[in-house]
């Protein structure tokens, strides 16, 4: 019985997935316009999963994770707006 429950344990632990770079809301909540820069938000947030520039050349730059276990998900988008120069505009989108 110990030796089924021992290999249920690892077969759940194998089933965790994760996509992406986990990073903290907080660390968004504290970005201000303005401010924050590209180099700042990566600096915290890990590497962008999608970059767009605008004929402008605004930037808009996602950043995305998602973690799947048996029995739950969850995950987090931001999407965060940067001028020409850089800095930070507006938060465009967040869910978590």
């Amino acid at each position: 019985m110990k030796k089924i429950l021992v290999i249920l344990a690892a077969l759940t632990l194998a089933a965790c997935v994760t996509r992406g770079t986990k990073f903290d809301m907080a660390d968004v909540d504290a970005m201000k316009p303005g401010v924050t820069t590209i180099e700042d938000a990566t600096a915290k947030l890990g590497k962008p999963r999608a970059v767009s520039t605008k004929p402008d050349g605004t930037k808009l730059l996602q950043w995305q994770y998602v973690e799947a276990a048996p029995l739950h998900a969850r995950g987090g988008h931001v999407a965060v707006v940067f001028d020409k120069e850089g800095k930070m505009v507006r938060l465009a989108h967040k869910y978590e």
